[in-house]
């Protein structure tokens, strides 16, 4: 089974503003090593940062990466 790609991650990770590697389980349905595993992978291309151990949230280049494929979705409206 085929699971979430690196940029579907990155736009859940983008709305929730901060993960767990729980939350990866629950929507995408991987199991704790795959979803650690993501975010670790995300962490190495420098797109997610873990501040405080267990929680994860995108970085600026992440963010630019959703920019860049169209996917940046923010919350403010003008």
């Amino acid at each position: 089974m085929r699971k979430a790609s690196k940029l579907l991650v990155l736009e859940f990770i983008n709305e929730r503003e901060i993960v767990t590697p729980l939350d990866l389980m629950n929507r995408f349905g991987y199991i704790r090593g795959g979803a650690s595993w993501m975010l670790t992978w995300l962490k190495k291309q420098r797109l997610v940062i873990n501040d405080r151990r267990g929680e994860w949230a995108i970085t600026n280049t992440g963010v630019r990466r959703l920019l860049y494929y169209g996917r940046y979705r923010s919350e403010t409206t003008f």
